[in-house]
């Protein structure tokens, strides 16, 4: 006689099996969290301690768009050097990364986000939940920060197909605004970094082009270099010259656009290393004036 299993046991198992024979399509990121406390007296590490065992569970069991992500998760590095303490509230220092999968089994930088002057408020073993709707010192700029990576993997995928996720990064940074929570001001001078500004780039009708280049980037570019190396490196030349011409149009500084070169400028220099055009290096330091020595010296020019 077949022996019945009771039924949490059942349901355990159950779980087990459809967990194995399918994946949680929700869940969009792959994340690994790093809490750096050197900074500390040993006294007031304890009570951070499990910042990055919370935090990683948080990021990789949330659900953060509004249906099933499709694909493979998105790859995301969050770094946090903690400064000091006060209480319960914390100064640190934040650093987020996120990749692209390529169809070579590689990976692409696309978001580096940095913030040299956080504070946020933890408490040992909380317990944190994604709530789009208030702001949280602590999970609302990172929240903002994976939502802006899941929007701009999904350009890269869909021309334009990040919005619903770059329209979720706007409206927590409208509620931050409304909180005048620091790096989420309301106004700004061209080019002064605010993920209000940030965010509202995004959806300007006017950076349509720059949303279809990094589609075009990805997809025409980075991608066929594993199967045709010269064709991939002449469309790349191209799809930057549009750029720069696009940037000239566009007459004033755009947080996106450094955003992309922040991210991408080591991976420039790696793929045009042996690429020969006499105009590439003055393009590159004309799109992306900060990292003109790194151009010059990678590019050998």
């Amino acid at each position: 006689m077949a022996k019945i299993l009771p039924l949490g046991k059942f349901q355990a198992l159950l779980l087990t099996l459809l967990g194995s024979s399918f994946p949680l399509a929700a869940q969009e990121l792959q994340a690994r969290v790093s809490v750096i406390t050197d900074a500390l007296p040993p006294e007031h590490r304890y009570d951070i301690a499990t910042l990055q065992q919370d935090l990683e569970q948080y990021l990789n069991s949330q659900r953060f768009g509004t249906h099933d992500w499709e694909g493979e998760r998105v790859p995301v590095e969050l770094t946090i050097v903690v400064t000091g303490k006060n209480g319960s509230w914390y100064t640190a220092q934040l650093l987020f990364q996120s990749f692209r999968i390529l169809q070579s089994g590689g990976k692409t930088p696309l978001l580096l986000l940095a913030d040299p002057d956080w504070s946020f408020r933890y408490t040992r073993g909380a317990f944190l939940s994604y709530q789009p709707l208030r702001y949280d010192p602590l999970l609302t700029p990172i929240d903002f920060a994976v939502l802006l990576a899941l929007g701009l993997d999904s350009d890269t995928y869909e021309e334009l197909g990040g919005t619903p996720y770059f329209q979720q990064a706007h409206n927590l940074a409208q509620i931050a605004a409304s909180q005048n929570a620091k790096g989420f001001e309301t106004f700004t001078e061209p080019g002064q970094f605010s993920r209000l500004a940030l965010s509202a780039e995004y959806l300007h009708p006017r950076m349509e082009f720059f949303r279809r280049f990094l589609f075009a980037y990805h997809v025409d570019g980075l991608e066929q270099l594993a199967h045709n190396p010269p064709a991939a490196l002449s469309t790349l030349d191209s799809l930057l010259t549009e750029l720069l011409s696009f940037k000239e149009r566009l007459g004033v500084p755009s947080l996106a656009l450094q955003l992309f070169f922040d991210a991408k400028y080591q991976e420039l220099i790696n793929i045009f290393r042996t690429w020969n055009s006499p105009t590439l290096l003055a393009r590159l330091r004309a799109l992306d004036p900060k990292h003109g020595t790194d151009y010059e010296r990678g590019l050998g020019q």
